[in-house]
């Protein structure tokens, strides 16, 4: 593969590589319980936010996310404590990554808190009632969120039999005309939404700024360590190479001086990305060969009346 060639033929990120970029970075950012409480406090109805005592916030390990939604969705519980009793309750944040919404959420939603329910109550056999779970949607797509977050709504004659549905409903998180400069929390958390934010937005240049900006804010003197998940969440997840290097030139114009090793980190990974997508290249290109030449062979022994099973153990195919 040539040096020169085009932004848009370089090596990019397939859509399952990029759908687990986002769910690698949303895992470790929020897992962390203070980054997750700087995130949901701001967003959720203020009734909810003063049921909770935040600074009890843990972590419960655990996923729930269905096998078949595995590239759309990642998940995140957590426990607190109800204010003035100590009971404690469950949180459930829902990372939804597709670019338009879903009308069967709150089934898919409800799902997944049944799976919640049942994996506790097999670890808390002796208990007589079940924790609370406050479940959330965090959705950052295309598209406004304009479908239903009641489950019975999607339940036929629900209206005149509401006994026979469920009454549940999600929290939903939507900031699909949220600007960057309305993302609230604590720096990383804020630096956190708005990386997600011009990914699904295509990396337009406000955003990459944004971005660039808000990590110098979290680490001013651009330290690798810090840094580094950050960085290559946006160019794991980014497709255009092209829009990689406004990433790097957006760095660039916001770091103290030159950048120094935060700088040279980006060109590391950046060097290694087109390595790797050469390598790949080469080794497709290999395989291929090595198929047209089995081909051509067993056309040959073809050609000749040898019997199919001989041709298929001396090639494989």
């Amino acid at each position: 593969m040539a040096d020169d060639q085009p932004p848009d033929e370089q090596p990019q990120p397939s859509t399952e590589t990029v759908s687990q970029a986002h769910d690698k970075y949303f895992r470790e950012v929020f897992s962390n319980t203070r980054d997750a409480a700087s995130l949901l406090r701001p967003y959720l109805p203020k009734p909810v936010v003063d049921l909770l005592l935040w600074a009890s916030l843990t972590r419960v390990p655990g996923r729930f996310v269905s096998d078949d939604w595995h590239g759309r969705e990642a998940d995140l519980l957590f426990s607190v404590e109800l204010q003035g009793s100590g009971t404690p309750v469950l949180v459930y944040v829902l990372l939804e990554h597709q670019s338009t919404p879903d009308r069967w959420m709150p089934l898919r939603v409800l799902n997944y808190c049944l799976q919640v329910w049942l994996k506790w109550q097999r670890e808390n056999k002796d208990a007589e009632k079940l924790p609370l779970i406050v479940p959330v949607v965090f959705y950052q797509g295309k598209e406004p969120w304009l479908f239903t977050r009641q489950f019975a709504e999607l339940v036929e004659g629900a209206e005149a039999e509401r006994g026979w549905a469920p009454q549940f409903e999600h929290l939903l998180i939507d900031q699909t005309e949220l600007g960057p400069e309305a993302v609230v929390g604590e720096p990383t958390t804020r630096l956190a939404q708005v990386a997600m934010m011009a990914i699904v937005r295509g990396m337009p240049e406000d955003l990459l700024e944004r971005t660039a900006r808000l990590m110098v804010e979290v680490s001013p003197a651009g330290e690798v360590e810090v840094l580094a998940r950050h960085v290559e969440y946006v160019l794991a997840a980014t497709r255009s190479e092209e829009r990689r290097k406004a990433f790097a030139a957006a760095l660039r114009r916001n770091l103290p001086g030159s950048g120094g090793e935060l700088m040279n980190y980006v060109e590391q990974i950046e060097a290694r990305g087109e390595t790797k997508g050469r390598q790949a290249g080469l080794e497709e290109g290999r395989q291929e060969g090595e198929q047209r030449a089995l081909l051509k062979t067993a056309r040959r022994l073809l050609r000749r009346d040898v019997p199919w099973s001989i041709i298929t153990e001396a090639t494989g195919i």
